[in-house]
């Protein structure tokens, strides 16, 4: 049976945006629905919270471009800022090099690998808050939504990604015919606490042969759960393990991410689309 035609009690289909949409008013239709792909799909699926609904699902570094020569520019900008990283600091070293772009992109620069999750309430918190960022990117907060007209749901999405082949030359990494996913909690040190803190994976699409990567992801939607946002806020309660402090672990904590920010690697304010490793309030 497709996702499309299940039915779970406390839930209902509905129509928004051009998609058929799961909405979800029970927490246990939700942990259903959730799981309902994961036990029925030979794909892996996980997922990514968000406040709304795009036309695209884009990884950062395509955003707000269409041409192959943007494309091409903006990985080269993003491959020099990530060797940088790599010359100045002797801890990218330690790991392979598959796992520093997904890593970087944890921290906050723009690349071609996008955020998913596979805990269902970590998908949640990132659908109920928002990022206020200043203008030059270097510092971040994150809030709470307010409820109004315009902010009334949120939204996961499952997405599926392949998991045909895996190395032991390449640890938490797996791909396919359409994606790879790289798991920072195998990847990478647990010194970079902020993915293991968020239950951190990432993906992205092939390109097909002759065909570059493409700029938007949404072959891989599975499916979309909306969820009332003042029940999001009521599931989610007010525990420390799923708050701002638990996961954006300061630097106090985080030694991966105080190496990055005393890396001596510079931005120029200019060149908004590499992004920067954020300052996270918490």
């Amino acid at each position: 049976m497709a996702f499309e035609n299940v039915n779970i009690v406390g839930s209902r289909w509905i129509h928004e945006n051009n998609f058929k949409i799961l909405d979800v008013e029970e927490s246990h239709a939700l942990i259903m629905a959730a799981g309902y792909l994961k036990h029925n799909s030979l794909e892996g699926i996980y997922f990514r919270g968000q406040g709304f609904i795009y036309p695209s699902l884009r990884p950062s570094l395509y955003r707000n471009i269409d041409s192959d020569s943007a494309k091409y520019n903006r990985e080269t900008r993003m491959n020099a800022k990530i060797n940088e990283y790599r010359e100045a600091c002797n801890i990218f070293s330690r790991f392979g090099d598959y796992a520093a772009e997904p890593l970087l992109q944890h921290y906050g620069l723009q690349t071609t690998w996008l955020d998913i999750v596979d805990n269902i309430w970590v998908a949640l918190w990132f659908a109920c808050y928002e990022a206020k960022c200043t203008r030059d990117g270097h510092f971040i907060h994150f809030q709470k939504r307010i409820i109004n007209d315009n902010n009334k749901y949120a939204y996961i999405y499952l997405i599926g990604a392949d998991l045909d082949y895996r190395t032991k030359a390449k640890p938490g990494y797996w791909h396919g015919p359409n994606t790879e996913l790289v798991d920072l909690r195998i990847a990478a040190p647990s010194y970079f606490l902020r993915p293991h803190a968020q239950h951190g994976l990432l993906f992205r699409c092939k390109g097909s042969e002759g065909i570059g990567r493409p700029l938007d992801y949404s072959r891989q939607i599975r499916g979309v759960v909306r969820i009332p946002l003042e029940k999001a806020f009521d599931w989610l309660g007010n525990g420390h393990t799923v708050g701002i402090h638990s996961l954006f672990p300061p630097a106090f904590y985080d030694n991966g991410y105080k190496i990055l920010l005393q890396s001596g690697v510079t931005f120029d304010p200019r060149d908004k689309v590499i992004g920067v490793v954020h300052s996270v309030g918490a």
